[in-house]
């Protein structure tokens, strides 16, 4: 499965699936963008805030999930990509300098890739997208929280 974002701005674009539909949308707020909602959108334009990720610059990242109702929160200055999926298996954001993996722990298997925009100069133009495996297509909405929250981690002076 490919997601394909409208922007390079990864904090406040739309998300589409290969045929074009809008899938989630992400909106960042507040003074250096210390918020980002992850909404999913329905097939019948019924919008829903699955996740919220804050940033704080004294205190611990939060990111709150709808799915299960809880607040996780990160220890400050911390730099942690590993994350649970909802079957309990164990995952983590593998952050290189043009894209970024997500691999099942233990395993080593790829499961997610992001690819930056390609502006056509060497190989075929595209959007920043999303490939995902069809064995986590269960929980694309985790993937596209985690994904947000571990980029945001890449940046230099962002995880407090």
């Amino acid at each position: 499965m490919r997601l394909s974002f409208s922007s390079n701005e990864y904090l406040n674009t739309v998300i589409h699936d290969e045929d074009g539909r809008q899938l989630y949308s992400l909106s960042s707020l507040g003074l250096l963008r210390s918020k980002a909602t992850v909404t999913k959108h329905g097939p019948q334009g019924d919008d829903d805030v699955i996740g919220i990720i804050t940033w704080h610059l004294f205190r611990d990242a939060k990111i709150w999930l709808k799915a299960t109702g809880s607040l996780l929160k990160l220890k400050w200055f911390s730099f942690s990509r590993t994350f649970t999926g909802p079957g309990g298996k164990v995952y983590s954001w593998n952050l290189g300098t043009t894209n970024c993996r997500l691999e099942a722990k233990g395993s080593g298997v790829e499961v997610a890739k992001y690819h930056q925009r390609n502006l056509g100069i060497m190989s075929p133009p595209h959007a920043p997208y999303l490939e995902i495996s069809p064995s986590v297509s269960h929980m694309l909405g985790c993937i596209v929280i985690t994904f947000v929250y571990a980029v945001k981690l890449s940046v230099p002076g962002a995880a407090a």
